[in-house]
C-alpha cells in the first residue's frame, strides 16, 4: 500500500470513481447502448430482409421473363400455325373455285353448243321451207303458159313432194 500511496492514490476516492464509472457505464450500456444494439440488429435484419426480397424478386423476375419468352414463342408457333392453316385452306379454296368454274365453263359451252344445235335445225327448217316455197313458185312460173291449172297443179304437188323426200335425206 505503501507503494500507492507513494503516487498519492486515496483508496475512498478510487472505489468512488469506479462505482461511477460502473454507475454510468451501466446507464449507458442499459439506456444508450442496448437500445442503439437493437435498433442496429433490426437495421442489420431488415437490409437481410431486403437483400433476400431482392434475390427473389430477381428470381422471379428471371422466371417471368423466361415465361414471358415460352409465351411469346408459343404465341409465335401458333401464329405461324394459324398462318399456314389459312394458306392451305385459300388455297384449297383456290382450287375448289377453279374447278367449279371450270365446271360450270364446261356446262355453259355445252350449253351453248346444244343451243346453237338447236338454232341451227331450226334454221335448216326454215330453210327447207323457203326453198320448197320459191321452188314450187320457180316451177309454177316456168309451167304458166304450157300446162292447164290442174295439170300445174299436179305437176306442182309432185314437185313439192319430191324435194321435200330429197330435204328430208
Amino acid at each position: 500500500m505503501d507503494a500507492l500511496g507513494r503516487f498519492n492514490i486515496h483508496w475512498e476516492m478510487l472505489a468512488a470513481q469506479l462505482v461511477n464509472f460502473l454507475v454510468v457505464a451501466f446507464v449507458i450500456w442499459r439506456f444508450l447502448l442496448r437500445p442503439v444494439m437493437a435498433t442496429m440488429k433490426s437495421r442489420r435484419e431488415k437490409i437481410a430482409q431486403g437483400l433476400a426480397d431482392a434475390d427473389a424478386a430477381r428470381t422471379s423476375l428471371a422466371a417471368a421473363s423466361a415465361e414471358r419468352e415460352k409465351v411469346l414463342q408459343q404465341a409465335s408457333a401458333d401464329a405461324y400455325r394459324l398462318l399456314e392453316n389459312a394458306r392451305d385452306e385459300a388455297e384449297r379454296l383456290r382450287a375448289a373455285s377453279l374447278e367449279r368454274a371450270g365446271r360450270d365453263a364446261d356446262r355453259l359451252i355445252a350449253e351453248a353448243r346444244a343451243v346453237m344445235e338447236l338454232e341451227r335445225r331450226d334454221m335448216e327448217r326454215a330453210i327447207r321451207g323457203l326453198s320448197l316455197e320459191l321452188s314450187g313458185r320457180i316451177l309454177e312460173s316456168a309451167m304458166e303458159g304450157l300446162f292447164s291449172d290442174d295439170e300445174k297443179a299436179r305437176i306442182v304437188a309432185r314437185g313439192m313432194q319430191r324435194i321435200a323426200q330429197a330435204g328430208s335425206r
